[in-house]
């Protein structure tokens, strides 16, 4: 670097999901190190890898002090306007809004609007969601405790749409009849069918995710996992339908089903036997983040920016959910724990919780480390809104040292079939 001068800057400058129009180093050994490139978006995942190495301070070359004090003005200066409809995010530090925001993150599930046919009578309310606030849609409560045909334009709304939880039995029940109806009716379409094995199936997951530790709750995941692989293997149509994802809030649950079923056809691209290779995939990735259930949904589901102490409580999810995993009463394949502990770990060795390094990261967990950072960059959370499908590809590749560049090429294959 010669006597090229360079000046400390904290990481609080630098906010996630903008484009850094200068270059970040690292000091190692006395020595600067560049970490990230100009012109680059500086994201959560980079955000995440300097916490992890426990770096809060990076350094700007001197002939880049310019423009970052040209981008420090524009998004650190709280006389100046940033809200714009892509960035704009409510004050979760004010107490009222952050309870709403918890009551509808806990307390609410959020459905597919493609089950829901109409005319069909329904005996539980559903809600609308703007935003943080929740309005009643159609329901039995609208019409004097009687049952409400689904509108005709539900499929129209341009709001996601949720149910209580102590609806979900009745919402379970409604899934059950509208199979024996369409069934000896006129039959299901490939996308209807699809629309619910995917609610039936998130159902299971956060039955799994409230109670972690009931052995039965395990077994009916293998059950999830074994009618995802037939149904993938079944038709091409039926995994890309299984793809489609109509809910783009991130709830653990839903994520955790996107991971699986990408898994699992990523699994079959490299040419793996249904048996037992997709089905252990299949059911490691399902599990991956079942340690979130053990920590507070609080952190876990924090609107905001987590701190250095709070992201080391969420690191933490591996090791228990790996212990969880081997303290329950149902015997779980041991290729099956692969996905689980090393969903974050990296080819380049920047992961966690172990710093694994290229083969030894097993297939399961180069695969599903792939599918889970692409999936949590294409949902929306409650601090940024979710990237294209493109966009997130293109950010992944700017990491070409942390994941298996084989597999992501059949990665970006089957997402380009998919589209």
């Amino acid at each position: 670097m010669g006597n090229k001068k360079f000046f400390p800057v904290s990481t609080e400058n630098l906010q996630v999901d903008t484009i850094l129009s200068f270059r970040i180093y690292i000091q190692t050994n006395n020595k600067f190190v560049l970490f990230r490139k100009g012109n680059h978006p500086f994201s959560e995942e980079t955000l995440y890898r300097l916490i992890a190495n426990r770096v809060t301070t990076v350094y700007i070359s001197e002939e880049d002090m310019a423009a970052f004090e040209k981008y420090y003005h524009e998004h650190n200066d709280p006389n100046k306007s940033n809200i714009s409809t892509k960035t704009f995010t409510p004050p979760y530090d004010q107490p009222d809004i952050r309870e709403k925001y918890f009551n509808i993150y806990l307390n609410y599930f959020p459905a597919e609007k493609n089950v829901f046919i109409p005319g069909i009578p329904i005996d539980f309310t559903v809600y609308q969601k703007n935003g943080l606030e929740v309005e009643e849609y159609f329901g039995p409560k609208r019409q004097g405790d009687k049952p409400e045909p689904i509108p005709d334009d539900i499929h129209a709304s341009q709001n996601p749409i949720v149910i209580k939880n102590s609806d979900i039995s009745l919402y379970r029940k409604y899934l059950k009849k509208l199979v024996q109806e369409c069934s000896s009716s006129r039959g299901i379409s490939t996308e209807l069918h699809c629309g619910i094995v995917r609610e039936n199936s998130k159902l299971v997951i956060k039955e799994v995710l409230d109670d972690p530790k009931n052995g039965n709750n395990i077994q009916k995941s293998s059950s999830v996992v074994e009618t995802l692989v037939d149904n993938i293997l079944g038709q091409e149509k039926t995994f890309y339908n299984l793809m489609k994802i109509t809910s783009y809030d991130y709830y653990t649950y839903n994520h955790s089903l996107n991971v699986c079923t990408l898994s699992i056809g990523l699994g079959i691209l490299k040419n793996l036997k249904r048996n037992p290779d997709l089905f252990e995939l299949g059911l490691g990735a399902l599990l991956h983040d079942v340690g979130k259930s053990l920590i507070d949904p609080q952190i876990i589901n924090k609107p905001g920016k987590l701190t250095d102490e709070e992201y080391i409580i969420v690191q933490g999810h591996v090791a228990a959910g790996t212990k969880l995993l081997e303290d329950s009463s149902e015997t779980i394949p041991k290729n099956s724990f692969f996905p689980v502990l090393q969903h974050h770990e990296k080819i380049s060795g920047f992961g966690y919780p172990y710093k694994l390094k290229e083969k030894r990261i097993h297939l399961f967990g180069r695969i599903t480390a792939i599918v889970d950072f692409y999936d949590a960059m294409v949902t929306d959370r409650p601090y940024r809104k979710a990237l294209e499908p493109f966009d997130a590809l293109k950010l992944m590749s700017e990491y070409p040292d942390d994941y298996d560049q084989v597999l992501m090429k059949d990665f970006v294959i089957m997402l380009g079939e998919q589209s």
